[in-house]
């Protein structure tokens, strides 16, 4: 790989990619998209059947599973409109725009600590060939389980089948609550990095898988999603309206992407934390690999600080 791909792949992870953004600021709406409010909360749906078998990686045969050949079953566009109503943190009536949201209340001093699982077919096909180590960084769940700590992740689908027995333990902590980064972490619109673009058509049915899949693990999901990338605009929001979901970006960028210094990563996540921010963090080990070396940092201070760690979903009830 040579260096400008790799500056390419390292863009990849950033999450402060919503147009018009510079590092290390908050996000900003797309032009022409609408503006950010709160979601609507429902019940909660009824159990699941117990999460089926997935498999993992195989290097052996030179593939990954959830690669090209995902065992999620593909949703067909045309059906979504028939699927049940959506249920959960989150939700919202099919066919309404998604609301965007970038914090909580001002009013309290809650934050919340979210972590997103990036993975695209290039990323499995190196995970396969044994290119890097892993993409799931276990010592942050370790870290968030040492010190009680609350947390939303935000997990690809093409991730959760790479890592069913992280998902599982993530998904068995009550503290912790699971919802969608995406199936498959192409594009929603043009020029987002090097995701390539999904076809509008396939947008819903791409969402709408991912819920699938984190439904086999949780009988409590949210119905929040964050864009691969943080990149949307108004098309991809008219484009997913069929899921009935909340789209969830963040006003704390931790810099944590690519970043080789925790202590920084530490103090920028605390200088841009106010009432209701919502940190946006990873559990990419190998794109993000020194998360867990930071955060019991962030966590001490916050909570020096006066704020309340909660998930997503207490932060926006």
């Amino acid at each position: 790989m040579n260096d400008r791909h790799r500056r390419t792949a390292a863009a990849l992870i950033l999450t402060v990619a919503l147009a018009g953004c510079q590092p290390g600021a908050a996000p900003r709406p797309a032009v022409g998209s609408p503006a950010p409010v709160s979601p609507q909360v429902t019940a909660s749906p009824s159990a699941a059947a117990a999460p089926a078998p997935i498999g993992l990686a195989d290097p052996n045969a030179g593939r990954a599973a959830g690669a090209e050949l995902g065992e999620a079953s593909p949703v067909p566009g045309a059906s979504i409109a028939a699927l049940p109503p959506p249920a959960g943190r989150g939700a919202v009536p099919r066919g309404t725009l998604a609301p965007v949201v970038f914090h909580g209340p001002r009013n309290r001093k809650r934050i919340a600590l979210t972590f997103d699982s990036n993975m695209t077919d290039a990323m499995l096909r190196r995970l396969a060939a044994r290119k890097v180590k892993s993409y799931a960084n276990t010592a942050v769940v370790d870290e968030l389980q040492r010190t009680r700590t609350p947390a939303t992740f935000f997990l690809a689908g093409k991730w959760i089948e790479a890592y069913p027995e992280l998902t599982r333990r993530i998904a068995a902590d009550p503290r912790f609550e699971l919802a969608s980064h995406s199936w498959a972490h192409e594009g929603f619109r043009p020029g987002c990095y090097d995701l390539g673009t999904l076809d509008r058509a396939a947008m819903a049915a791409d969402v709408e898988r991912s819920f699938q899949v984190i439904g086999r693990f949780t009988d409590h999901p949210s119905r929040y999603f964050r864009f691969p990338g943080g990149c949307y605009d108004k098309a991809a929001l008219a484009a997913i309206a069929p899921v009935g979901c909340t789209v969830v970006e963040y006003d704390d960028v931790s810099g944590d992407a690519f970043g080789a210094d925790p202590k920084r990563i530490a103090a920028d996540t605390v200088a841009q934390a106010r009432p209701g921010s919502i940190v946006v963090l990873h559990i990419t080990e190998a794109n993000a690999p020194e998360t867990a070396v930071a955060l019991p940092s962030v966590i001490k201070q916050l909570r020096d600080r006066g704020f309340e760690l909660v998930t997503l979903g207490e932060l926006l009830a």
